[in-house]
């Protein structure tokens, strides 16, 4: 038993949206460190770019709430790198649309629904589509979030995580028999602002007088691995759950969040 054959993803090709900032560069690096071709789309093709070119992967600007859009990308990520493997859906907003749910305008609502859950749907269509016309099997990673299960930071956010987790589960009945594991990764606090230290847990922030924010605040002073997240954890989680560790898994929803769901 050979067990680096585990984790090794050599011939495989990943698309990672959202993959040129913030968690999606910990999941772009970690699939490429294991053998991965990796196709980068983000919105932000400066992003995307620098991290292709970092991890010898294909750059691909997308709005993934533009359904032709996605349809394009993912076709091709299989027209330049050969095939469809792993469809990780990363791209997600929260946009600051916490708060009391009167101040949330419908454009808001719309705004952010169309990228966090559209977005999803949409790539998960296209990858399943390429995926069982291929007859290879493959992996769909949709990154959730833990406020999918606890509510904290606004019913716009917290509602389209949960959708994303019901999604999941749904289509992992669904693709099961076509051997394509569809699998929910729910991030913690992640630290993702480059150059910025992350704040230091342990100590409650003074009050702010909104309490979604401050149920937040509170639950991260007191996480139980003692520290914010880093993206690479993220990337670590989402090679578990593409690689072949993970082929009696499916329509699972694993967090990754320094047990921010014990508390």
């Amino acid at each position: 038993m050979n067990v680096a054959e585990w984790i090794d993803l050599s011939g495989k090709v990943a698309h990672v949206t959202g993959g040129g900032n913030g968690i999606g560069t910990g999941i772009v690096r970690a699939l490429a460190a294991a053998g991965a071709k990796v196709a980068v789309s983000d919105v932000d093709f400066a992003g995307a770019t620098a991290m292709a070119t970092e991890v010898g992967g294909h750059a691909i600007k997308l709005d993934v709430s533009d359904r032709e859009a996605v349809d394009a990308a993912l076709q091709e990520t299989v027209d330049v790198l050969g095939s469809l493997d792993i469809m990780v859906n990363n791209a997600g907003v929260y946009l600051e649309y916490g708060g009391p749910v009167e101040t949330i305008t419908d454009e808001m609502w719309r705004t952010l629904w169309s990228i966090n859950v559209d977005g999803v749907f949409y790539c998960c269509r296209k990858a399943a589509e390429i995926m069982r016309a291929a007859g290879n099997g493959g992996r769909i990673i949709n990154i959730a979030s833990t406020q999918a299960m606890t509510p904290g930071v606004g019913v716009t956010y917290d509602g389209s995580k949960a959708a994303v987790n019901m999604i999941t589960k749904t289509l992992a009945l669904e693709l099961a028999p076509d051997g394509i594991n569809v699998n929910a990764l729910a991030p913690g606090p992640t630290w993702v602002r480059g150059g910025e230290a992350p704040p230091l847990t342990g100590e409650v922030p003074p009050a702010t007088g909104e309490p979604l924010a401050d149920t937040v605040a509170a639950r991260i002073s007191r996480l139980p691995i003692g520290r914010w997240g880093d993206p690479i954890d993220i990337g670590k989680a989402a090679l578990f759950l593409a690689s072949p560790m993970s082929d009696f898994v499916t329509g699972i929803y694993l967090p990754a969040d320094g047990g921010w769901l014990v508390l």
